[in-house]
């Protein structure tokens, strides 16, 4: 009996010492599983210059194994790893030390309160040009990207699917982040003096009832769906064939020695994910101004908030010349033009600048 005693304790002090020397410990940012801490006695015995050889991460495959890239970091007690793209929320992943296995880790599903959320579908407006040239989707978190042919549909009269409307490209056109996406209608539809225009017409028509349906099937990063269904209902009018002209912009100065911003009214609607890009304001000596960017209702207008207050003095609104409006047409040309008819309004160049002057 004591010897049978002894046994039991034996295993269990074995068991126990197993168990402390391979602790693996999932770390999280931003609710990403960014890496791994391993540690125990096994590696801290591993010799720092041949670690990447030594211990590998497999995501659990009986039949093949796939190893996970990324980096090690050595620390005082412990081993980090942290992969090159952030671990699958659901799926199991294998350690091992010299091809034989030292434990494993699942990393949890995501909880569902945390779903994704689609936050804006721009343009805002309910009435486009039949020509339209893009559409932004702006989600509250990060989405799987590949995903928009299959869970983004056109519908005409709430019912006829509009087939081939947006281009299917791959990759797609994320923000760094993935919150933001652009999807691109046709634009060899739109042109009327291409093959794809001729053949198959444009994606949108003249007069049209429309509907854009992103499915509460798609996916973010951490596997969640959206939270729901989510639709934009539009009519289209005629086309816009004409560029923007700034020098009908209108601008509401703010008061010196104050933080007030600079509204800027366009007159018509302009490129949504543009408008964040093209636009700075300088100093007459042409020292660019610290400050935030809004867009404004129906991307309309915007206001320019400084980081610290406007001082007394003249200065320029400087704007690239490749801002839009919602057909593709940017300030030096239209997006759709008669090649045959010679151009007759002069080019600006790369950049349009509006000077203003703050009063004291």
């Amino acid at each position: 009996m004591c010897s049978l005693i002894f046994l039991f304790f034996a295993i269990m002090f074995s068991c126990s010492e197993k168990q402390k020397k391979n602790e693996i410990t999932i770390l999280w940012e931003n609710k990403k599983a960014t890496g791994i801490s391993i540690s125990g006695t096994q590696i801290q015995r591993i010799n720092p210059d041949s670690i990447a050889s030594i211990i590998k991460v497999t995501l659990f495959n009986d039949k093949n194994p796939v190893a996970i890239l990324g980096e090690f970091e050595i620390k005082t007690e412990e081993i980090v790893f942290k992969p090159l793209i952030p671990f699958t929320r659901g799926l199991h992943y294998d350690i091992s030390i010299h091809k034989q296995p030292i434990g494993s880790f699942k990393v949890p599903n995501a909880n569902v309160a945390d779903a994704p959320a689609l936050q804006d579908i721009f343009p805002t407006q309910d009435t486009l040009p039949e020509n339209l040239l893009k559409i932004y989707l702006r989600f509250s978190q990060s989405m799987r990207e590949g995903q928009s042919d299959k869970y983004v549909t056109m519908l005409k009269n709430n019912s006829d699917t509009v087939h081939g409307a947006f281009l299917n490209l791959q990759p797609e056109l994320w923000n760094e982040d993935r919150t933001l996406l652009t999807l691109w209608l046709d634009p060899g539809r739109i042109k009327r003096d291409l093959q794809p225009n001729k053949l198959l017409g444009a994606p949108l028509q003249k007069n049209g009832r429309y509907q854009i349906v992103i499915s509460r099937k798609w996916k973010d990063e951490q596997g969640l769906n959206l939270i729901k269904n989510y639709s934009k209902r539009f009519v289209t009018t005629v086309r816009d064939g004409l560029s923007p002209n700034p020098k009908n912009w209108k601008l509401r100065m703010p008061q010196s020695n104050t933080l007030q911003s600079l509204r800027i009214n366009f007159g018509e609607t302009l490129d949504y994910s543009l408008l964040l890009e093209t636009l700075k304001i300088s100093t007459e000596k042409g020292e660019n101004i610290a400050g935030k960017w809004i867009i404004g209702a129906e991307e309309q207008s915007c206001e320019f908030a400084p980081s610290t207050n406007w001082k007394s003095g003249i200065y320029k609104l400087k704007i690239e010349t490749r801002l839009e409006d919602l057909a593709g047409n940017n300030l030096n040309r239209p997006f759709d033009r008669d090649v045959t008819i010679p151009e007759t309004v002069p080019k600006t160049g790369d950049f349009f600048e509006i000077p203003f002057k703050i009063e004291r």
